[in-house]
């Protein structure tokens, strides 16, 4: 039961620190030991990106890689905009610690709702 609370008191942080946000997009050989929450880094060399990271939207603090390698599964595809900013596609969808899912268009962050829990029947 503790448990479920504090998931419960996550997800409520978790939308309270949610705001409109729009993520720069930086070109990166190495990720740096601190990720800055308003930039996407793409990781990469020689005309080659190998993966995106960002600080997770939500603000739990966990950093997100997301994999540009076209022959690797999940993979993401990256579209640069003259902006500045860059668009990820499919979106990203935690499946452990905050859950967050969001799609990143334009560098902006675009929320997705959360499906709705089935309950069980003892």
């Amino acid at each position: 039961m503790r448990r479920f609370f504090s998931w419960v008191w996550g997800w409520i942080a978790c939308l309270w620190r949610r705001g409109p946000r729009r993520l720069r997009a930086v070109w990166v050989e190495e990720l740096p030991d601190r990720v800055d929450p308003g930039l996407l880094y793409v990781a990469g060399e020689n005309g080659f990106q190998w993966y995106a990271a960002m600080a997770c939207p939500c603000g739990c603090g966990e950093t997100l890689h997301m994999n540009l390698l076209p022959d690797a599964s999940p993979r993401w595809s990256l579209q640069k905009h003259p902006d500045g900013t860059a668009t990820l596609s499919p979106s990203v969808w935690r499946t452990v610690g905050c859950r967050s899912h969001f799609f990143l268009r334009g560098g902006q962050v675009v929320w997705c709702d959360r499906p709705a829990r089935t309950s069980r029947r003892a």
